[in-house]
């Protein structure tokens, strides 16, 4: 019975899939009478959009719609890159050896992420459907992922209501991925494939990983850089993550598992107000407002927090510039930064001369005014937690000055030593969002270990080594 009735749908659907070339054929040659009123009114309104942008043959390939340096930032920094483990969970892994192929795409339509099948990815990479492709139907015509940037609704697209002839071979299903705090459009999830992408059971599955991905990002994110912090009235962003708080007073030995605390609230002394830990550019927040600031100022605002007893004029030039500038060209930059630092201290900190220095105001003790220094700081105390909530990646990863370079090494490696030897596992799980510890082996391998069995985060770490072992053999 079923077989007789899945046959039937069958010839149903080749059917439909005629009648649907014949309309497309009439509509895109013109003809008054194109026989729309037999095609899903979902795919002649976005053959219709479509027309409006593209020729009626549409498109042999997708266009690259982003940069590699706006890719890199959406996939590190943009919102969606905490719907990556979720999706890979729910979707991915389940899809590696169907055919099916699974993309996140951010609001706009390009994509993101694209994996799945092995083989089905080099086949769709034929059409640009890859990495930094812009699916939108102004680019491509109609799609699934097209119709949902258009209209914000769930879409799915058989074969032939393609607007492109190359896409037609193809069906998708894709769902919206809104802020669950506004509610905006944020991206779009898809999967990619044969008859399988528009089964019946493939919006009900985008449905679900939509909303898990949605309830994941309404709770405070696990990315140190999304963390709330205030210094004397000063915050250091909107935003919240779950580790928080000092280890015990007394560090546990290399491989116990004494429980940390990540509830505690942080220490006053740990308030930074300037940002330049992470791949994005480095910031100042006052009064909940965040801008950001040059890289030079805050090379120096980062050297001169490191060093409590000061730098003179020639000490700055050989540690923030590759070659020596003349004492002039310090001088005016301290001027400069002056200003800078009455804007992001708000009056607690100020900058001294001769030598260079940071000192608190009306007898104050100084606090640090980066993450760097604070993470360096709590990690001299023992304090992991914080320091890996502080510091969210390399300090300052587009700087070439001198000691800038010292800095960054000593301190990623002083916190991966901390965070291998003393964290558990959550603790882990929040260092691996790092950029620079996505191809740490032996800290994915350690995760591995102490994830619980039942935790859904080990099919994330397991495929991190899939990945990793992938490009370690290509390369």
């Amino acid at each position: 019975m079923q077989t007789s009735r899945a046959a039937g749908e069958s010839v149903l659907a080749r059917e439909y899939q005629r009648v649907v070339t014949r309309a497309f054929s009439t509509l895109s040659q013109a003809q008054e009478d194109a026989g729309l009123e037999a095609v899903r009114r979902i795919v002649s309104d976005s053959w219709q959009r479509s027309l409006s942008a593209l020729p009626p043959t549409g498109r042999d390939s997708a266009q690259v719609g982003l940069d590699t340096d706006e890719l890199r930032r959406l996939r590190t920094e943009g919102p969606l890159a905490r719907a990556l483990p979720i999706v890979r969970r729910l979707l991915i892994e389940p899809a590696r050896d169907t055919g099916l192929v699974v993309a996140i795409g951010d609001a706009q339509g390009r994509l993101l992420w694209v994996e799945g099948d092995h083989q089905s990815l080099r086949r769709t990479e034929s059409m640009g459907f890859a990495v930094g492709a812009d699916w939108s139907e102004t680019a491509m015509g109609t799609s699934a992922p097209g119709i949902v940037v258009a209209t914000g609704a769930p879409a799915s697209v058989a074969q032939a209501e393609h607007f492109s002839p190359v896409v037609r071979e193809w069906s998708c299903t894709a769902v919206p991925l809104v802020d669950p705090h506004t509610r905006a459009l944020m991206g779009v999830l898809d999967i990619t494939g044969g008859d399988e992408a528009v089964s019946p059971l493939s919006l009900p599955l985008l449905t679900a990983a939509a909303a898990a991905i949605e309830a994941e990002l309404a709770q405070p994110g696990p990315d140190p850089d999304t963390t709330t912090t205030v210094f004397t009235g000063v915050s250091f962003g909107d935003r919240s993550a779950p580790v928080d708080g000092p280890l015990p007073a007394d560090l546990p030995p290399a491989g116990a598992t004494a429980p940390l605390d990540h509830t505690a609230p942080e220490p006053a002394a740990l308030r930074p107000v300037v940002r330049v830990a992470g791949s994005g550019a480095p910031t100042v927040t006052r009064d909940g407002r965040e801008r950001q600031i040059g890289l030079r100022h805050a090379e120096i605002l980062t050297l001169l927090d490191w060093h409590d007893d000061g730098l003179t004029g020639p000490q700055l030039g050989e540690m923030a510039y590759e070659e020596a500038p003349e004492a002039a060209t310090v001088r005016v930059e301290m001027h400069r930064l002056r200003r800078v630092l009455g804007e992001a201290a708000g009056g607690e900190v100020e900058l001294a001369s001769r030598p260079y220095r940071l000192v608190g105001t009306q007898g104050r003790e100084r606090a640090p005014l980066t993450d760097a220094r604070a993470a360096h700081d709590a990690l001299t105390d023992g304090d992991v937690v914080t320091a890996v909530r502080l510091c969210r990646g390399l300090v300052l990863p587009s700087s070439t000055a001198p000691e800038i370079e010292v800095i960054r090494t000593a301190l990623a490696t002083s916190l991966r030593e901390a965070v291998l030897q003393f964290a558990d596992h959550d603790l882990l799980w929040t260092y691996l969002r790092r950029q620079d510890a996505q191809d740490d082996q032996d800290a994915w391998m350690l995760a591995l270990r102490l994830l619980p069995a039942d935790d859904v985060r080990r099919a994330a770490a397991v495929a991190r080594l899939d990945a990793i072992d992938a490009e370690n053999a290509a390369g």
